[in-house]
């Protein structure tokens, strides 16, 4: 360690802690790691003298890339960092909509669901797609791994059996490793129905939506015959994990609520409720998005995202409050979605290619370069132009405020999408940051180490 060292240029400071006491936590979003420091180390710090402190604190400090070589450019490292993982990457990943039909007319959501499932030469030819792939780079990939995604991909369960079987075929003729997830509404959830999906067709995390409490979620998930939804997917969840067995099954379940100005209220009676009935030492996660554009105007009645944020921090204590172990430092992304990635895909019910998962089914891209292809007319190896794929040159260019976003580590810079269609893209991180760093300590002092001369 000498004098040619900095203060990384991605890092955040907090206030002081407490009143009595003047230290402050620092994190790096480049590593994703936060230490608390003392006002010396501080000031040395910010007035640039960090040949000031001893060599023990800035070993620490540079362990933790909150100091970094003072020639570096470290947007250049974080863009290359990224593209490194990309092209590394030995997962190829598939994702698949095995159904354009879903029982829910969540006002929210842009799709045009349609009694239709995929058929099985269709799924033929996704194979022979996958299998192209996989021959293009022999030896290089060691997971092949699935995405369930919908409509609602339990409204063709039986044609997720089927293909799974083809697509274990198919890890197996390649020597590779084989697992999958799955997005769903949980209406059809029955813990039979998830035994099953863990134990036959290696889905091992599952994530379902809950919007608020009954009161809230029924006013806008409910069937498309208007019939409530809530309590029959609370139920199967209930079920599922009263099973003697549940944890042997070793499976991930996460539940995510979705808000905007209209069901925010049913969030924390949520919380309340899945505590009280010990969700919270079975779930992976539960967490809260904010509502956005799906190919429509579903946004604008959304909060700002920094009213979100604000509302964020409250959830999360509340959380705390009843046991749940919530995320509160986010890590660092270097992948930020499909759409980077020159070969992991998105199949819909009609065969439909896609590198993003959130235009399938909406008439507002049907026709838009969205569509890659379709694997029912095109050649097994076809190459398609992928749009969104240049996300990170894009960044490094300064074409979005990415460029000097201090979050830019742990974010990846967000939906390329949502960027390209000027909404701000960024992660309620970005407000309230400083927050959940305050809020990580005070719940566990021993978890935030201490550097000191």
């Amino acid at each position: 360690m000498d004098s040619t060292q900095k203060l990384s240029y991605y890092t955040i400071f907090t206030d002081e802690i407490s009143e009595t006491n003047n230290k402050k936590i620092v994190l790096s979003t480049r590593s994703s790691r936060s230490v608390v420091v003392s006002k010396k180390i501080y000031d040395a710090l910010q007035n640039n003298k960090v040949n000031k402190l001893s060599k023990k604190v800035r070993k620490a400090l540079t362990n933790d890339k909150i100091l970094v070589d003072e020639n570096e450019n470290e947007l250049d490292v974080i863009i290359s960092e990224n593209k490194q993982h990309i092209a590394g990457d030995t997962t190829l990943y598939q994702v698949i909509q095995p159904s354009a039909m879903c029982q829910l007319g969540c006002d929210y959501c842009g799709q045009d669901h349609k009694k239709v499932n995929i058929n099985f030469d269709l799924v033929e030819k996704l194979l022979n797609r996958l299998r192209a792939k996989l021959l293009l780079k022999p030896d290089f990939y060691k997971i092949l791994y699935i995405g369930w995604f919908g409509g609602e991909p339990l409204m063709a369960l039986n044609e997720i059996r089927v293909i799974t079987d083809k697509l274990k075929e198919l890890a197996d003729e390649f020597s590779l490793r084989y697992g999958a997830k799955i997005v769903t509404n949980g209406l059809s959830l029955k813990p039979a129905i998830l035994r099953e999906l863990v134990t036959k067709y290696h889905i091992t995390n599952f994530e379902i939506t809950l919007d608020g409490s009954a009161e809230f979620h029924d006013q806008r998930r409910n069937t498309k015959e208007g019939h409530d939804t809530f309590d029959i997917i609370f139920k199967n969840l209930k079920d599922i994990f009263a099973l003697p067995d549940y944890h042997e099954l070793k499976c991930s379940i996460t539940i995510r609520c979705n808000v905007d100005k209209r069901n925010y209220l049913g969030v924390s009676p949520l919380i309340k409720q899945l505590a009280e009935n010990n969700f919270h030492k079975f779930l992976t996660y539960f967490y809260v998005m904010s509502v956005y554009s799906w190919g429509n105007d579903a946004h604008l009645k959304s909060f700002t995202k920094e009213e979100f944020a604000d509302l964020e921090i409250n959830w999360l204590i509340e959380q705390f409050e009843y046991g749940f172990k919530p995320r509160v430092i986010p890590g660092r992304v270097r992948s930020v979605c499909l759409a980077v990635s020159p070969e992991n895909e998105m199949v819909d019910a009609y065969g439909n290619l896609f590198n993003c998962t959130e235009v399938s089914y909406v008439d507002t891209y049907k026709n838009s370069e969205y569509v890659l292809g379709n694997v029912k007319f095109d050649e097994p190896g076809a190459q398609y132009k992928r749009p969104l794929s240049n996300w990170n040159d894009e960044i490094l260019n300064n074409t979005y405020q990415c460029h000097s976003c201090k979050m830019l580590p742990v974010c990846g810079g967000g939906c390329p999408k949502s960027w390209h269609e000027d909404m701000r893209a960024c992660p309620s991180n970005k407000f309230n940051i400083k927050d959940k760093l305050l809020l990580g300590y005070a719940i566990s002092k021993t978890d935030v180490k201490e550097v000191s001369e």
